[in-house]
């Protein structure tokens, strides 16, 4: 339901330079050689951010717990980008931004 954050997120809230899944996208893609006039909306597969009653957004805590992961099929072959969050100054990551694992195998 959200964008993916960037740099002029990250400034209005007093945080100028900070990492963001935009650049971090965009970075991605030019080292394979792909630019894009502007960056597609994330599919954000553990953001805790729901519609409230009266149509406001609030961005809560995740609920994922450690350890939680999708399994996810690719159907042709495709470049995947991952950005882990790098929200530290909201309720998002619980104020810690961690690490993440991808693990890609073969499909039969």
């Amino acid at each position: 339901l959200y964008p993916a954050c960037d740099s002029a997120l990250y400034e209005r809230a007093g945080f100028p330079n900070h990492p963001n899944c935009r650049d971090n996208l965009m970075q991605a893609l030019a080292t394979e050689g792909i630019s894009l006039p502007f960056a597609p909306d994330p599919v954000d597969l553990f953001q805790n951010s729901l519609p409230e009653p009266d149509g406001r957004l609030v961005v809560s805590a995740s609920i994922n717990p450690p350890g939680g992961y999708v399994t996810l099929r690719a159907e042709q072959d495709l470049l995947l980008v991952v950005t882990a969050c790098s929200v530290d100054h909201h309720p998002t990551n619980g104020g810690i931004c961690t690490e993440i694992h991808v693990e890609i195998t073969p499909g039969s």
